[in-house]
């Protein structure tokens, strides 16, 4: 039997242990071994004890699984809903060599050409986007990585993104991710949509503020057995913060260390077995506008890896910290210290710290770029990379297919914070950082309309699921009293005052705090450049000294004729 915890809170699994109701920072600003300080308190939690949970869109209040193909980073997998379901206690994203046909909508000089497109692997990626948010805090996900440590070829990660970006819908990341930038810069306006020279934004944004989406990584790992360049051995895992504007000159050689100065060095600290990430040090987003071009960095370190990760459950940490003068972000695994960057790593390009409402997402990547034969070995054409077909076999991982399918097995993921500190929020929209009329008024960047979508998400199915017992209702789910009102009624399930979802498998989740407010639609001034605004005034104040003297003259002129 399960045991039940009835904290009452919107995000909390009523199922989390009463030893995971609070934790304390393992580490300090500026140091990665201080004595443990500050109680944090739970605000969200998913233990996945429910077995025969699904994530289909409009099935789950905490999380989406996305059912498309995957545009991104040269991806050779398609991302379908159903390779993520809870099993034995736990999420599970499964990978496997699946082929999937399907019509690939793409854009060529403006223009939408219609390509069929085949992808050899099937893959899932889970996200809370647009359901569960938050700012500052702890993250703590316990897992176990998908496959055997030694062969390469999978990308599994765990990771953070802004509210106003939606992973693998390309057109909600364009001029949004990562940026973290607040000035206003006119050589970079045309790459950050929402930029701090705009000082009358819609959709109530914040006059003269940058925003954006940046990227924490808590771990993109990866597998392998090879040696790389300054002795880094596979398998490791990266954890890292994606944010722009990067570094526009002088960037170091991917491979090959940077030297002093050329790179990030202020204010990071590296654990035991962590080095600078050297093999990625960020993206050029291209853009055929002039001007729209871009360049997003990966302040990054690499962890070496054993295959206890990939046979055993271990626990993956991030502390980020919000508070205005003890801004940082730390990383951690099984509690040991991995990582550290300050505010002022970030001085050489003015980027910011994190302080945007970020969503988590699971997923288990393929890719031609991650763990792949590179350069491509002598003889071969690297152009094929399917299990299905013994030519494209020179291009893979030694063992790839034959390590298909792979588990990827969440056993629960926590989120703290600090009830004092009100630099802490919880929600996709908030007082300081609104998003939601951004959203509204950009809904198809958030849905793929050529994938049969027609809104971002689907309403969530409460009950209404086919039935013919009451266990399809989950009703006799252990012995749990939480279940107990469920019910299949007219072989359509009737969810009680606990569960939701079509066939009432998950606990009901909701923000705790509403920061919507009513939408001010009085008109604004109209803004003017400073110069121009000098000059009226000057403008306006000779008119007012000519209007004065010209009063003077004919009052001077009247007393005059009363004289006479």
């Amino acid at each position: 039997a399960i045991l039940v915890n009835r904290v009452k809170a919107g995000w909390i699994d009523p199922m989390s242990p009463s030893e995971a109701m609070e934790t304390e920072l393992i580490g300090g600003r500026g140091s990665e071994s201080v004595e443990p300080a500050g109680k944090y308190k739970l605000i969200f939690s998913d233990e996945f004890e429910v077995d025969g949970r699904r994530f289909d869109d409009g099935n789950d209040p905490r999380w989406t699984a996305v059912n498309k193909n995957d545009y991104t980073n040269m991806a050779l997998h398609y991302y379908h809903s159903d390779r993520v379901k809870t099993s034995n206690g736990v999420l599970n994203i499964t990978t496997m060599y699946k082929p999937t046909s399907f019509d690939s909508y793409e854009d060529s000089k403006g223009y939408i050409v219609v390509t069929h497109r085949r992808k050899g692997y099937s893959s899932g990626l889970v996200q809370t986007w647009n359901k569960f948010c938050f700012t500052g805090g702890i993250v703590e996900i316990r897992a176990r990585l998908p496959g055997k440590a030694k062969v390469g070829g999978l990308w599994p990660a765990m990771w953070l993104l802004g509210a106003l970006s939606r992973a693998t819908y390309v057109g909600s990341t364009d001029w949004i991710w990562p940026w973290s930038y607040n000035k206003c810069d006119r050589a970079l306006q045309k790459q950050q949509e929402i930029n701090a020279c705009e000082p009358n934004p819609h959709y109530g944004l914040g006059s003269s503020t940058g925003r954006g989406a940046p990227e924490i990584d808590l771990l993109e790992a990866m597998p392998g057995d090879e040696t790389l360049n300054y002795g880094l051995q596979k398998p490791y895992f990266s954890a890292s913060y994606q944010v722009a504007p990067g570094k526009l000159h002088d960037r170091p050689v991917e491979g090959k260390l940077p030297y002093r100065g050329q790179w990030y060095s202020k204010g990071l600290k590296f654990g035991a077995n962590t080095t600078l990430n050297a093999f990625f040090y960020g993206t050029t987003l291209k853009h055929p506008k002039k001007g729209q071009t871009y360049i997003a960095d990966a302040i990054s370190a690499n962890r070496h890896l054993h295959e206890t990760h990939f046979d055993d459950f271990h626990t993956w940490r991030l502390e980020w910290s919000t508070k205005e003068g003890q801004q940082s972000i730390r990383w951690y695994l099984d509690n040991e210290f991995i990582f550290q960057v300050l505010p002022e790593t970030l001085d050489m390009t003015g980027a910011n710290m994190p302080d945007e409402p970020m969503h988590i997402l699971l997923n288990t990547a393929v890719s031609s770029t991650w763990g792949f034969p590179a350069p491509c070995p002598a003889g071969c054409t690297c152009e094929c990379f399917d299990c299905g077909n013994p030519k494209c076999a020179c291009g893979m991982p030694q063992g790839m297919c034959a390590n298909l399918p792979a588990y990827y097995e969440i056993d629960y993921v926590r989120v703290y914070q600090d009830m004092e500190d009100n630099s802490h929020k919880i929600g996709c929209s908030t007082d300081s950082k609104p998003t939601k009329r951004f959203i509204q008024g950009h809904l198809d960047r958030y849905y793929d309309y050529f994938n049969n979508e027609r809104q971002p998400l689907k309403p969530l199915q409460h009950g209404g699921g086919s039935c013919s017992h009451h266990s399809d209702c989950f009703n006799n789910y252990g012995t749990q009293s939480l279940f107990s009102d469920s019910k299949c009624i007219k072989n359509k399930c009737v969810c009680g005052k606990e569960t939701t979802g079509p066939h009432c498998a998950a606990f009901k989740a909701y923000d705790d705090q509403n920061w919507d407010v009513p939408y001010d639609l009085s008109l604004h001034s109209p803004f003017l450049p400073s110069s121009l605004l000098r000059v009226l005034i000057a403008l306006i104040a000779v008119a007012i000294a000519l209007v004065t003297v010209r009063l003077l003259s004919q009052q001077a002129a009247r007393k005059a004729a009363a004289l006479v």
